[in-house]
């Protein structure tokens, strides 16, 4: 079993994310992709409606040579289905988004409750059902925290951008807050503490060990944000390099075909990047919950008392 509660220096805080990947990842992201799944796959299907749609579009303006009244008119036929799928896909894609951001939560606290990773999807599924009034609590609170914290931060980052060395810490704020409404919601979902008090509680883990903190969660961002951007650079290569072959028959932009190939390469890419940045987010909330935990033992000293009322138990 991995121990989620111990206390971490920088070092550890990436030896223990790493290590728990290669040691649960496999279960970990089978579960992930079965509690997701089908609402990624809805999306992947609104993805291509809307996709296609954007082919079309940009055929009508190249082969009417940027005629905007042409488009406009292309566009005023089809209203109805693009706010039909840009209304599902906003749906959806707030689903996903809730689920992929608890699923972390979830996962970690059914690994302590069964002392590993002896559970599946069911039990995801069951305590993601039971903790919805939670969930939904927790994200019309963070409304209200955001109206404090966010202005907070800009005002860091906004005196941070001023000097030009500053301007490349910019990740380093931003990844603490994402961090702080992460452990609030992790305190939130294993515990009988209101809300607010969980904020409050997570406000306090930040400061528990800031610098290796800070700086363990900057550099992670910054790593994560490496992997992420590779699938869009190779997408603004093949759309630059045809955007260069297309300007040799500006006029005659009229090969249907030659923009469907075009169009299935950057989907597929598209889709690739989408389920990219879905897995190195759900990584990132994984380095989160290691943080978490060991900031928690550092608070709370639970590996202790946890050792001590083992060896207690032992010698009965």
């Amino acid at each position: 079993m991995f121990q989620l509660y111990k206390s971490r220096d920088f070092g550890l805080y990436f030896k223990d994310t790493f290590g728990f990947l290669r040691m649960h990842g496999k279960h970990f992201f089978k579960n992930y992709l079965t509690v997701n799944g089908i609402f990624i796959l809805i999306l992947v299907v609104l993805m291509y409606l809307f996709y296609s749609w954007y082919e079309n579009f940009i055929v009508e303006a190249a082969s009417q040579r940027n005629n905007f009244e042409a488009i406009l008119t292309y566009f005023d036929e089809n209203i109805e289905t693009v706010i039909a799928v840009f209304s599902l896909f906003t749906i959806v894609g707030i689903i996903v988004s809730m689920l992929n951001y608890a699923f972390v939560p979830i996962y970690f606290k059914l690994y302590e409750k069964h002392r590993g990773a002896n559970f599946a999807s069911k039990e995801i599924f069951e305590e993601l059902r039971a903790n919805l009034g939670k969930l939904f609590k927790y994200f019309l609170a963070s409304i209200v925290v955001s109206l404090i914290a966010i202005p907070v931060v800009s005002i860091v980052c906004v005196v941070m951008a001023i000097t030009i060395i500053g301007a490349f810490f910019l990740i380093f704020p931003i990844g603490l807050l994402i961090f702080f409404y992460h452990s609030a919601l992790m305190e939130y979902l294993k515990s009988d503490k209101g809300v607010f008090e969980c904020y409050n509680y997570s406000w306090k883990l930040c400061f528990e060990k800031f610098m290796p903190v800070l700086g363990a969660i900057g550099i992670f961002f910054i790593l994560a944000s490496i992997f992420q951007s590779v699938l869009p650079i190779l997408e603004f290569i093949i759309k630059f390099v045809n955007g260069l072959a297309s300007l040799e028959n500006v006029g005659t932009i009229n090969d249907l075909e030659r923009w469907s190939f075009l169009f299935i390469v950057i989907f597929t890419i598209k889709i690739l990047t989408y389920f990219f940045n879905l897995l190195i987010s759900a990584i990132i909330q994984i380095n989160h919950g290691i943080i978490y935990y060991g900031l928690k033992d550092e608070r709370e000293n639970i590996n202790t008392i946890s050792t001590i009322d083992e060896i207690g138990l032992d010698s009965h």
